[in-house]
């Protein structure tokens, strides 16, 4: 499994496990990076930040902790990861914030047979009205979900095969829209890269992306903003002190998914402990 969000970097590295997470040291985080993506970025339009704006960066909305990452609107911006080196399936989770200029559709994810940007095996695109697709580069076939709502998630599972392969797209925990039995198989997959790649016009925040092999991955708990594992009184105390004194919550406070946090969010949690399920899926 891998997991960038976008964070502060955690010290800590598993062997299977390279996560970006809050760390917070003597009561002060680091700087948010994305220096986990070993195969580096395409240039200085690929921002990690929060809302406040730290080391003099620009505000971006997150979707859970203190950061995320912004790519540059109307240029070619992206974040690489080589690890997966030589791999025959990835599923992938992340969120992404649709601030996309009327008309556009943007190349979100994509992998690559090659660590260069050649070799295309398959792309994620979403366009302004929220219509995400996931094709298969080499059988030229999709599978698409739309989203309602700013703060999207997207998860994919892809596999190679001959007769044999997988593609899958579930968006907002939606039930997956999958075909099977493709005829894929061919060169593996050697490097993924993630943001706004074909210069759509208007900008892209992601936040939370996790990749694994083979286990689906699942949303985060809405509205959890103390990260306490259910929604309730100590999520609208969270919320609170995030809009009306700039102190971040570090779980999940953007409730209404809308890309602020506000008064919006204190109803949506509400809502969710009082008449809804308090505890978060597990």
């Amino acid at each position: 499994m891998k997991m960038f969000e976008f964070k502060s970097r955690l010290a800590r590295r598993a062997a299977a496990t390279i996560a970006l997470g809050l760390l917070l040291g003597a009561q002060t985080a680091m700087a948010c990076t994305v220096g986990n993506w070993n195969g580096g970025t395409s240039g200085a339009g690929v921002l990690a930040s929060g809302p406040d704006g730290p080391d003099g960066k620009p505000a971006i909305s997150r979707y859970s902790g203190v950061c995320a990452m912004q790519a540059a609107e109307s240029s070619s911006e992206w974040v690489q990861d080589n690890s997966p080196g030589g791999i025959e399936r990835i599923r992938a989770r992340f969120y992404l914030l649709n601030d996309l200029a009327a008309g556009q559709s943007a190349q979100i994810y994509r992998g690559f047979s090659s660590t260069t940007g050649s070799g295309p095996l398959f792309t994620v695109t979403m366009n302004d009205a929220g219509q995400v697709v996931l094709r298969d580069n080499t059988v030229v076939q999709n599978v698409s979900q739309s989203s309602g709502s700013k703060w999207t998630s997207v998860e994919i599972d892809w596999s190679q095969g001959s007769g044999t392969g997988v593609i899958s797209l579930s968006v907002n925990g939606q039930s997956p829209d999958v075909l099977s039995t493709l005829n894929n198989a061919g060169s593996s997959l050697q490097s993924i890269r993630l943001g706004n790649l074909n210069g759509a016009g208007g900008a892209l925040n992601f936040d939370a992306y996790e990749s694994r092999r083979t286990t689906e991955i699942g949303r985060l708990c809405v509205g959890d903003a103390d990260g306490s594992g259910e929604r309730g009184l100590g999520d609208l105390q969270a919320i609170f002190e995030e809009f009306q004194f700039g102190t971040l919550a570090s779980g999940q406070p953007d409730a209404d998914e809308n890309g602020d946090v506000g008064l919006g969010d204190l109803q949506t949690v509400f809502e969710i402990f009082q008449f809804g399920t308090p505890a978060c899926p597990t």
